[in-house]
């Protein structure tokens, strides 16, 4: 198992408890909607008013490779403390050596419950409030003031600083400030002023508009970034924090240890009890922190066993669906006959897909009667995409085994199609517009679609007759 992604924060006011927790069902229920949960998406929740620990584990299939990946939310009310933990988690589902991305930056989502518990929290850092907002230093006292924050002997985290006075844009902004909210404090250099007066607090020059300095807490040297954008910065930022991640192994419920307890009791009471000597308590307590390690593993191991079971049933049913579907297009020649009847029921069967509504639109004014074939076409390039969401292949070998695969099927269009026709195959993806190069021929009708390489989302995004290029002239 691989940590890419890892973010704590603590509080003394432990009547928050209830507001944390409210913030991560919101995020639950935004990501995983209690009506769309399957057994492939196992959540696990543990809940209960006595209970000093609250948990969220959700598991999920990375798509971007052959690996299972967990988002774990935990709250942990000690004497002292509210502590939260948030952790994104990547775990392989097969026992081949294949590239693992070691950071994952979080998705917005995911960075509204951090901003969500750093704002509820109000935790200070050296006196400084933990914000997903720049700090801006624009005068000599601002400038000051921040060369003092950041010579603070109690400070924990580290300031990431820009200046970015001459820039015509700054390559830290908002959007960084906010994924690397609890890891680090961003601010901004914005006048001369202000950077003069933060070097000379400081004693050297440190902070320039030629580079991005990362101020570590004291101990570490202060580190330069060239870079001219803030993947590199960010990704070795949510590196240290994961590093400084505490080592989670939580006791079972109470409930449960007092069951367990019962259950060991014994029934005669003529025996004695022992004096366990200090020693013999260490020994105790090293063998019962060895077994919740255990415990954590078997659980982990049966979550993932059981989200991979679950995979594979669907597939089965789906199967099963599929030849059901064949066997009815055998034995009554109109069933699916019409394209936009083919469409309408492959995007409620071929879960692997994405269908635009222009490919609905463009079946529906089609009038094409060839519909048996284009699903069938449909039903392989599902499959295909099953297989390149599950990791059995590479993103850019894609198109390779749709050539290999699919009859009839193009991996572009042509160049005059694409400089004087380009409106024809473009579709709105995400706020992009982008080109359905790829194409499968299917008698009279033409298949379009999308790969989206990010998410690895197959977008079906024409079904209709043959589209203007050069052989329509």
């Amino acid at each position: 198992m691989i940590t890419t992604y890892g973010f704590s924060i603590a509080t003394p006011n432990k009547d928050l408890r209830q507001a944390a927790i409210d913030a991560i069902f919101r995020w639950l229920d935004d990501v995983h909607p209690h009506e769309k949960r399957t057994n492939s998406t196992p959540v696990n929740i543990r809940h209960s008013p006595n209970d000093p620990i609250f948990r969220v584990d959700v598991l999920e299939q990375d798509p971007r490779q052959a690996a299972a990946r967990g988002t774990t939310a935990t709250l942990i009310v000690s004497k002292s403390e509210l502590y939260f933990d948030l952790r994104r988690t990547l775990r392989p589902t097969k026992a081949a050596l294949l590239p693992r991305r070691t950071i994952d930056r979080p998705e917005p989502r995911l960075s509204q419950l951090v901003i969500e518990i750093v704002d509820l929290f109000k935790t200070r850092d050296a006196g400084q409030v933990i914000s997903p907002k720049i700090i801006i230093a624009n005068d000599q006292l601002t400038g000051q003031s921040l060369a003092a924050f950041a010579e603070a002997p109690g400070r924990r985290l580290p300031i990431v600083i820009e200046t970015i006075v001459g820039k015509p844009r700054a390559i830290t902004n908002s959007h960084t400030a906010i994924q690397l909210a609890g890891i680090a404090h961003v601010a901004h250099i914005a006048s001369h002023v202000a950077e003069e007066a933060f070097n000379s607090l400081h004693g050297a020059r440190i902070i320039s508009s030629s580079w991005i300095t990362v101020v570590w807490p004291p101990g570490a040297e202060v580190e330069n970034f060239h870079q001219q954008d803030d993947d590199e910065l960010v990704k070795q930022l949510i590196a240290a924090s994961i590093g400084s991640l505490a080592t989670l192994v939580l006791a079972p419920p109470k409930k449960r240890v007092i069951e367990q307890v019962k259950k060991s009791e014994p029934t005669s009471q003529t025996a004695e009890p022992a004096q366990n000597s200090a020693i013999e308590l260490e020994e105790l307590r090293k063998i019962n922190h060895e077994l919740l390690e255990e415990n954590a593993g078997l659980l982990e191991n049966a979550t993932l066993t059981f989200m991979l079971s679950a995979q594979k049933a669907e597939e089965r049913d789906r199967a099963y669906d599929q030849l059901a579907t064949f066997l009815l297009m055998d034995e009554d020649k109109s069933y699916l006959d019409k394209v936009a009847d083919a469409v309408a029921y492959a995007q409620k069967n071929l879960v692997n897909l994405v269908f635009h509504n222009r490919a609905i639109e463009s079946a529906n004014n089609s009038h094409l009667m060839n519909g048996r074939r284009v699903y069938s076409n449909l039903v392989e390039l599902n499959n295909l995409a099953a297989r390149l969401q599950r990791g059995d292949f590479a993103p850019n070998v894609f198109n390779i085994y749709c050539n290999q695969q699919l009859s009839n099927f193009a991996a572009s269009i042509s160049d005059e199609a694409e400089n004087r026709y380009a409106q024809d195959y473009a579709i709105e993806w995400k706020g992009v517009n982008v080109l359905a190069k790829p194409h499968i021929r299917c008698g009279d009708a033409r298949i379009h679609f999308y790969h989206d390489t990010t998410t690895n989302e197959i977008v079906i995004a024409y079904v209709g007759r043959h589209l203007r290029d050069k052989s329509t002239n």
